[in-house]
Protein backbone atom coordinates (compact mmCIF):
# COMPACT_ATOMS: atom_id res chain seq x y z
CA UNK A 1 0.00 0.00 0.00
CA UNK A 2 2.66 2.14 0.38
CA UNK A 3 2.62 3.04 -3.22
CA UNK A 4 -0.50 3.95 -3.18
CA UNK A 5 -0.41 6.22 -0.22
CA UNK A 6 2.89 8.07 -1.98
CA UNK A 7 0.42 9.51 -4.97
CA UNK A 8 -2.74 10.07 -3.95
CA UNK A 9 -2.89 12.47 -7.17
CA UNK A 10 -1.32 9.91 -9.61
CA UNK A 11 -4.24 7.59 -7.94
CA UNK A 12 -6.98 9.82 -8.88
CA UNK A 13 -6.11 10.32 -11.98
CA UNK A 14 -5.83 6.89 -13.07
CA UNK A 15 -8.88 6.00 -11.52
CA UNK A 16 -11.54 8.82 -13.00
CA UNK A 17 -12.79 6.40 -15.60
CA UNK A 18 -13.86 3.50 -13.40
CA UNK A 19 -17.57 2.80 -13.08
CA UNK A 20 -19.24 3.83 -9.42
CA UNK A 21 -18.48 0.99 -7.26
CA UNK A 22 -20.56 -1.61 -5.97
CA UNK A 23 -20.95 0.57 -2.39
CA UNK A 24 -22.98 2.97 -4.75
CA UNK A 25 -25.72 0.46 -5.67
CA UNK A 26 -26.36 0.14 -2.15
CA UNK A 27 -26.55 3.61 -1.02
CA UNK A 28 -29.02 4.37 -4.25
CA UNK A 29 -31.34 1.63 -3.48
CA UNK A 30 -31.49 2.51 0.21
CA UNK A 31 -32.13 6.62 -0.44
CA UNK A 32 -34.23 5.68 -3.61
CA UNK A 33 -31.29 7.76 -5.14
CA UNK A 34 -32.36 7.63 -8.67
CA UNK A 35 -34.35 10.52 -7.66
CA UNK A 36 -32.37 12.90 -5.86
CA UNK A 37 -34.77 15.78 -6.01
CA UNK A 38 -32.81 18.50 -4.88
CA UNK A 39 -31.43 16.38 -1.56
CA UNK A 40 -27.85 16.55 -0.25
CA UNK A 41 -25.15 14.09 -0.69
CA UNK A 42 -21.68 14.22 1.16
CA UNK A 43 -19.14 12.00 -0.63
CA UNK A 44 -16.28 11.00 1.88
CA UNK A 45 -13.27 10.95 -0.18
CA UNK A 46 -14.70 11.65 -2.87
CA UNK A 47 -11.49 10.81 -5.32
CA UNK A 48 -11.92 11.76 -9.10
CA UNK A 49 -15.33 12.19 -8.22
CA UNK A 50 -16.65 8.97 -10.12
CA UNK A 51 -19.61 9.03 -7.26
CA UNK A 52 -20.01 12.42 -7.11
CA UNK A 53 -20.98 12.78 -11.18
CA UNK A 54 -23.23 9.51 -11.00
CA UNK A 55 -24.82 11.35 -7.89
CA UNK A 56 -25.33 15.03 -9.92
CA UNK A 57 -26.57 13.07 -12.70
CA UNK A 58 -29.36 11.81 -10.80
CA UNK A 59 -30.90 14.95 -9.65
CA UNK A 60 -28.76 15.22 -5.96
CA UNK A 61 -26.93 18.29 -4.78
CA UNK A 62 -22.96 17.01 -3.55
CA UNK A 63 -21.04 18.15 -0.77
CA UNK A 64 -17.53 16.75 -2.38
CA UNK A 65 -14.36 16.34 -0.21
CA UNK A 66 -10.61 14.75 -0.37
CA UNK A 67 -7.47 15.48 1.15
CA UNK A 68 -5.92 15.50 -1.99
CA UNK A 69 -5.86 18.73 -3.78
CA UNK A 70 -5.56 17.32 -7.66
CA UNK A 71 -8.14 14.82 -6.83
CA UNK A 72 -10.56 18.08 -6.68
CA UNK A 73 -9.29 19.44 -9.99
CA UNK A 74 -9.65 16.23 -11.77
CA UNK A 75 -13.38 16.71 -10.34
CA UNK A 76 -14.16 20.32 -11.46
CA UNK A 77 -12.56 19.44 -14.53
CA UNK A 78 -15.28 17.18 -15.16
CA UNK A 79 -18.46 18.38 -13.89
CA UNK A 80 -20.92 19.57 -16.89
CA UNK A 81 -21.83 22.77 -16.70
CA UNK A 82 -24.99 22.01 -16.33
CA UNK A 83 -24.17 20.70 -12.87
CA UNK A 84 -21.72 22.74 -11.14
CA UNK A 85 -24.05 24.77 -9.72
CA UNK A 86 -24.97 21.82 -7.62
CA UNK A 87 -21.57 20.72 -6.48
CA UNK A 88 -19.81 22.07 -3.39
CA UNK A 89 -15.95 20.67 -2.88
CA UNK A 90 -13.49 21.28 -0.34
CA UNK A 91 -10.09 20.39 0.16
CA UNK A 92 -8.95 18.48 3.74
CA UNK A 93 -8.86 15.98 6.27
CA UNK A 94 -12.00 14.63 7.27
CA UNK A 95 -11.58 16.55 10.90
CA UNK A 96 -10.82 19.56 9.44
CA UNK A 97 -13.92 20.23 6.68
CA UNK A 98 -17.14 21.21 8.11
CA UNK A 99 -19.29 19.26 7.01
CA UNK A 100 -22.88 20.22 6.09
CA UNK A 101 -25.99 18.31 7.56
CA UNK A 102 -26.77 15.91 4.54
CA UNK A 103 -29.34 13.41 3.67
CA UNK A 104 -26.83 10.82 2.41
CA UNK A 105 -23.15 10.30 3.66
CA UNK A 106 -21.24 7.94 1.63
CA UNK A 107 -17.69 6.79 2.68
CA UNK A 108 -16.60 4.35 -0.11
CA UNK A 109 -13.06 2.90 1.50
CA UNK A 110 -12.18 6.63 2.49
CA UNK A 111 -12.46 6.55 6.09
CA UNK A 112 -9.93 3.53 7.08
CA UNK A 113 -7.42 5.75 5.92
CA UNK A 114 -7.89 8.27 8.10
CA UNK A 115 -5.92 6.20 10.58
CA UNK A 116 -4.84 8.26 14.03
CA UNK A 117 -7.70 10.79 13.41
CA UNK A 118 -10.46 7.68 12.51
CA UNK A 119 -12.58 8.15 15.76
CA UNK A 120 -13.06 11.78 15.32
CA UNK A 121 -13.57 11.27 11.37
CA UNK A 122 -15.84 8.53 11.92
CA UNK A 123 -17.74 10.61 14.55
CA UNK A 124 -17.61 13.55 12.24
CA UNK A 125 -19.40 11.22 9.01
CA UNK A 126 -22.09 10.30 11.54
CA UNK A 127 -22.95 13.88 13.20
CA UNK A 128 -23.63 14.91 9.47
CA UNK A 129 -26.45 12.39 8.41
CA UNK A 130 -29.32 14.64 9.27
CA UNK A 131 -32.77 12.64 10.68
CA UNK A 132 -34.33 10.79 7.61
CA UNK A 133 -31.11 10.14 6.34
CA UNK A 134 -28.69 7.75 5.47
CA UNK A 135 -25.10 6.83 6.13
CA UNK A 136 -23.40 4.76 3.63
CA UNK A 137 -19.78 3.10 4.07
CA UNK A 138 -16.91 0.70 3.96
CA UNK A 139 -14.64 0.22 6.87
CA UNK A 140 -11.59 -2.51 7.09
CA UNK A 141 -11.99 -5.31 9.34
CA UNK A 142 -8.84 -7.21 10.97
CA UNK A 143 -7.91 -9.27 8.29
CA UNK A 144 -7.19 -7.06 5.38
CA UNK A 145 -3.16 -6.43 4.12
CA UNK A 146 -3.73 -3.32 4.96
CA UNK A 147 -4.32 -3.68 8.49
CA UNK A 148 -1.47 -2.63 10.30
CA UNK A 149 -1.56 0.73 8.15
CA UNK A 150 -5.33 1.63 8.24
CA UNK A 151 -7.94 1.92 10.96
CA UNK A 152 -9.77 -1.04 11.21
CA UNK A 153 -12.94 -2.09 13.22
CA UNK A 154 -15.09 -4.74 14.34
CA UNK A 155 -18.90 -6.19 14.35
CA UNK A 156 -18.94 -5.08 18.29
CA UNK A 157 -17.21 -1.66 17.28
CA UNK A 158 -19.95 -0.66 14.60
CA UNK A 159 -22.97 -1.98 16.90
CA UNK A 160 -21.19 0.76 19.40
CA UNK A 161 -20.60 3.23 16.73
CA UNK A 162 -24.28 3.02 14.82
CA UNK A 163 -26.19 2.49 18.31
CA UNK A 164 -28.26 5.75 17.50
CA UNK A 165 -29.34 4.17 14.26
CA UNK A 166 -31.80 2.20 12.72
CA UNK A 167 -32.54 -0.44 9.58
CA UNK A 168 -28.64 -1.45 10.11
CA UNK A 169 -27.09 -3.32 7.51
CA UNK A 170 -23.42 -4.73 8.27
CA UNK A 171 -22.50 -6.88 5.75
CA UNK A 172 -18.51 -8.70 6.30
CA UNK A 173 -16.96 -10.10 3.55
CA UNK A 174 -13.29 -11.90 2.77
CA UNK A 175 -12.09 -12.15 -0.41
CA UNK A 176 -8.83 -12.21 -2.68
CA UNK A 177 -8.81 -9.33 -4.99
CA UNK A 178 -7.41 -6.27 -6.62
CA UNK A 179 -6.64 -2.89 -5.00
CA UNK A 180 -5.57 -0.95 -8.03
CA UNK A 181 -2.05 -0.91 -6.68
CA UNK A 182 -2.02 -4.73 -6.84
CA UNK A 183 -3.85 -7.92 -5.38
CA UNK A 184 -4.35 -8.17 -1.93
CA UNK A 185 -6.92 -9.75 0.51
CA UNK A 186 -9.98 -7.79 1.72
CA UNK A 187 -11.76 -7.75 4.83
CA UNK A 188 -14.06 -5.46 4.68
CA UNK A 189 -18.06 -4.49 6.35
CA UNK A 190 -20.13 -2.58 3.92
CA UNK A 191 -22.69 -0.65 6.28
CA UNK A 192 -25.78 0.90 5.46
CA UNK A 193 -27.89 2.61 8.25
CA UNK A 194 -30.76 5.17 8.90
CA UNK A 195 -30.94 7.76 10.84
CA UNK A 196 -34.35 8.31 12.75
CA UNK A 197 -36.42 10.84 12.59
CA UNK A 198 -37.02 12.30 16.40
Amino acid sequence: MSDLHADWARFAEATASRRPLPFFDIAMDATDGDHGGGRLAIDLGCGAGVETLALLERGWRVFAMDSEPRAIEVLADRVPESHQANLQTAVGRFTDVDLPKADLVYASLSLPFAVNDFDASIDAALSAVRPGGWFVGVLLGANDTWADEVATVDRSELNRLFSGFENLSIDAQEFDGDSGAGPKHWHWYVIRALRPVP
